[in-house]
């Protein structure tokens, strides 16, 4: 596989170089195809086309009741909203909207480190933090999957309600079981950045029906909102798809960063932070048209997987033996569902990392570079801190091609190697002078 994709890889640099274009590869790149953006508009409307991704939902999940909300966060709201504890426990190192979400309910929070080395908050940290009555929120940060079972049992042996997160995870699976489906209730997101993106959206799947009323909570929203059809998000995403293309990408993406200085240098920047009920992910309804493009995507749900299960391959094989940390060891991991591969250089500076792969149109991204808790209160979660000053993604999606990857891992492996040559030659001048120190300080003593 390596010396086919080389010579791929190979091939399109010197297209490249002929064309007098830098071939830059996007960090994400839709799986919703344009032409199913133009098909759902003919074929995808109507309220029975909810019914049939409810049905397929349930088939696939196993869930009788399947609920749909204006978001991920959205559908977290409801659903705390809904229930009368009053703390929330949540890792310390996860998507910032989820704060603001819990907040939105009225609950209290308590956070939980991860552990060294890992993504996802664990069993044993809840364990340490909870108190009876409270309400997990367990994430799979990235696809990866924390240890569901054990999270849901510590939470049954301490009368705790258990809301999995699986924005990033949809999909993905433990143990041959979608995860979702563990929890007392599992939250999935069609928003922009996950793997079936639908503009935005979510799926609450609700394994515990004693907990609440399935009507109540599909009838109950966080604000007042509004069912309109999502124009706008349309024709974001068709050009998305065009803008994307890696031919293309590098010019615009040039143009993008010249955008983005003029406005940070030229534009008052306002300090005031977004209110949540006001954005359409809590004020825009689920819409029948977003329900027709996931249906289109669930058919070709498996080829998806097999293709992202390839790529996974490839990072793994290249950073093997290497400084460059994964985080993909040690657990229970369905390749096929990763929505990212997370890698980390310790000892390095990220943003130098960065700033290096961006000169060689490396296209990588952090996320989560604050620990949800204040920053007076970081140095109690010394991991997560760590992971969010160190951990960088790489790109998952279905027309990533695997020359690409390569070439993307490749030379992540080479910008590696390079700073730890400069760190070994500043750590060899650091020495030099040190010595020529101390022979001055002796010629002096003498």
């Amino acid at each position: 596989m390596h010396s086919n994709s080389e010579k791929m890889a190979e091939g399109q640099s010197r297209t490249g170089s002929l064309s007098g274009r830098r071939r830059v590869v996007a960090f994400n790149r839709l799986e919703t195809r344009n032409w199913e953006l133009l098909a759902a508009l003919r074929h995808g409307h109507g309220r029975h086309v909810m019914e049939d991704l409810r049905e397929a939902l349930r088939e696939v999940t196993g869930a009788k009741h399947v609920v749909f909300a204006p978001s991920c966060r959205s559908a977290i709201a409801q659903i705390l909203m809904m229930l009368p504890n009053e703390e929330v426990v949540m890792p310390a190192y996860t998507c910032s909207v989820l704060r603001p979400a819990a907040e939105l309910a009225g609950k209290r929070i308590v956070y939980v480190d991860i552990p060294k080395n890992s993504l996802n908050a664990i069993s044993a940290e809840y364990a340490r933090k909870l108190k009876p009555g409270n309400v997990l929120m367990p994430m799979h940060l990235f696809g990866i999957p924390t240890d569901i079972e054990n999270i849901c049992q510590v939470a049954k042996e301490n009368g705790c309600v258990t809301i999995e997160d699986v924005a990033a995870g949809f999909g993905a699976t433990r143990n041959g079981r979608w995860l979702g489906t563990f929890a007392d209730f599992g939250v999935f997101s069609f928003e922009r950045t996950k793997r079936l993106p639908a503009f935005r959206g979510a799926a609450i799947i609700i394994n515990n029906e004693r907990l609440v009323d399935a009507e109540k909570l599909a009838s109950q929203r966080v604000v007042s909102t509004t069912g309109d059809f999502p124009w706008r998000d349309l024709a974001f995403s068709f050009a998305h798809n065009v803008v994307t293309h890696p031919w293309l990408y590098g010019t615009l993406r040039s143009l993008h960063s010249l955008r983005k200085s003029v406005k940070t240098h030229l534009v008052v920047q306002s300090k005031t932070p977004e209110v949540p009920t006001r954005t359409p992910f809590y004020t825009r309804d689920f819409h029948s048209y977003q329900a027709g493009l996931l249906l289109r995507m669930l058919r070709r749900m498996d080829r998806i997987r097999d293709h992202i299960e390839r790529l996974v391959a490839i990072y793994r094989d290249i950073f093997r033996n290497t400084p460059i940390q994964t985080f993909l060891d040690g657990c229970e991991l369905d390749e096929g569902g990763l929505l990212r591969f997370p890698i980390a250089f310790p000892g390095r500076d990220r943003s130098e990392i960065l700033r290096l792969a961006r000169e060689r149109g490396i296209v990588v991204e952090t996320n989560y570079t604050e620990p949800l808790p204040d920053s007076s209160e970081h140095a109690n979660f010394p991991n997560s801190v760590w992971a969010s000053q160190n951990v960088v993604l790489l790109p998952l999606y279905g027309s990533l091609s695997l020359a690409d990857a390569e070439r993307l891992a490749r030379g992540l492996v080479e910008i590696e190697r390079e700073t730890s040559c400069r760190a070994v030659q500043i750590s060899g001048l650091d020495s030099g002078n040190e010595q020529l120190a101390v022979t001055s300080l002796a010629r002096q003593t003498l």
